[in-house]
Order: C-alpha cells, then structure tokens, then sequence
C-alpha cells in the first residue's frame, strides 16, 4: 500500500508542479517533520506531498507518509539517470503542502492543499499541520492516465 501512495503521490506531484528554475539534484536536505490532525485529533493514515512554491521538480519528489499517531517524516526521492535515491529531508525552500487521504492508487481528486505555504530552512524543521473539518469524500475520479 505505501508503495502505491508513494507512486500516486509521486504522480500528484508532477501534477502540481509549474515550469521554472529546478532543485539541484545535489541539495543538502534538512529534517522536517510534524503532526497532521483534523478537528485536533490526529490523521491516522495518508500522506503530505511538497510542491515547491515556484520551479519544477528537476526530478526530485518530496513526499511522507502519514503515521497511525499522525506524525510525518519527509523524504526526497532524487532520479538520474536510471537511479532512484530516497533520502530523509527536505532540500531549503518554500514548499505548498498537499495531504492525500489513503487510496490504492487509482483514483485522484481526493487531495486537500493546504492554505499555508511551509518554508524548509537549514536544520531541524517541525511543521504540524490541521487539515480542514471538510476534506474530498467519496471515491474520487478513475485515473485516466493508464
């Protein structure tokens, strides 16, 4: 199921992203962490997609998954070439934060953004985040990129 969330996330990004300057693929990353909870309980599954501000991926996808206590670690997945490495962190900037509830990966249309744009900066960052009372419901739409 997370590698499906991962891969649904990942495809969300891309989704999201706009044109413009790219993340260096050799950005330091810096540890960023926090809790989701909605009506101030805690989400128990999901995951948080951070789309840069402004830019594009450059191949790089900074995603976490939704702990059952709420809690997220991010991690960023960097391609080149054929290789795909997943490092924990985040790279410095300013990020637009998107929760996806849990799926199977083949619908979308179920994602919430989130008002408040998160800036990462050098060292330990904690950003607890409140999804709204209302978020999507339902099934969400069959994907139609297959």
């Amino acid at each position: 199921m997370f590698r499906v969330l991962t891969l649904s996330m990942a495809a969300a990004a891309f989704f999201f992203a706009g044109c413009g300057p790219t993340f260096s693929q050799k950005a330091a990353l810096y540890e960023l962490t926090g809790n989701v909870t909605r009506e101030g309980k805690p989400v128990k599954e999901g995951g948080i997609i951070f789309i840069p501000e402004s830019g594009s991926w450059g191949g790089m996808v900074v995603n976490a998954a939704v702990s059952k206590d709420g809690t997220y670690t991010a991690t960023t997945s960097r391609t080149t070439g054929t290789a795909t490495v997943i490092d924990d962190g985040a790279p410095v900037g300013r990020f637009k934060v998107v929760y996806h509830p849990p799926s199977d990966g083949q619908r979308m249309g179920l994602e919430t953004e989130l008002p408040d744009i998160i800036e990462v900066k050098a060292g330990s960052n904690v950003f607890n985040l409140e999804l709204p009372a209302k978020i999507p419901q339902g099934v969400g739409e069959k994907r139609d990129d297959h």
